[in-house]
């Protein structure tokens, strides 16, 4: 015959048992939805592709471009000061103001320009066939979008963001897709250090 004690014995088991199980049950989904992400190269936040694959198609895009002499430049795109909207407007005015900018990137674009996640707070674009100024002539059109119109909280309070772009086309036919990102990584960092609101090549 059981007792009180071993009544309530059973129950804490079980009950660690049961929590251990959703622990499990929770990893499991989560790792699934990772790979389910990677495996649709999306990004959940945006919409816009993520790192993976920007990088995959950016490797393709650098061998055609190599193989008929076409120019091919690459955007890479900062929200300025993100952790100073975070900390005003909380995560989700980062949120808003990352999904803004994408926005005004798939509208200062062409279809077959590829635009993607690259980082928590990076937007990075890659434009087949075009040279290093039609190239600042994209970026400055997404600079002045992402200034001109604000963004709206659910709480009705509004706030305006800027950001830096950094621009770079590549230059021989031995360019890598780390040779167009450096550079226009290193163009970012020059336009960060001169900003807000500056587009560098």
């Amino acid at each position: 015959m059981m007792t009180d004690h071993s009544l309530l014995f059973l129950s804490w088991i079980l009950a660690l048992f049961m929590f251990g199980l959703w622990l499990w049950s929770e990893r499991i989904r989560r790792i699934q939805k990772t790979k389910l992400i990677e495996l649709i190269g999306k990004d959940l936040l945006t919409g816009l592709s993520n790192r993976r694959h920007f990088l995959d198609i950016a490797a393709r895009e650098i061998n055609r471009s190599q193989r008929f002499s076409n120019p091919l430049s690459a955007l890479i795109i900062d929200v300025d000061d993100l952790r100073h909207l975070n900390k005003t407007y909380g995560h989700i005015g980062g949120d808003l103001a990352l999904n803004h900018l994408a926005q005004a990137c798939r509208q200062s674009v062409r279809d077959f320009d590829l635009i993607a996640r690259f980082s928590g707070e990076e937007i990075a674009l890659l434009l087949p066939d075009t040279p290093l100024d039609g190239a600042i002539v994209v970026a400055e059109r997404i600079r002045r979008k992402s200034a001109e119109n604000r963004i709206a909280m659910p709480d009705g309070l509004e706030f305006t963001m800027t950001v830096c772009i950094g621009v770079a086309q590549t230059q021989n036919e031995m360019d890598s897709t780390e040779d167009l990102l450096l550079a226009a990584d290193s163009a970012l960092q020059s336009a960060m250090a001169a900003g807000p609101n500056k587009v560098m090549y």
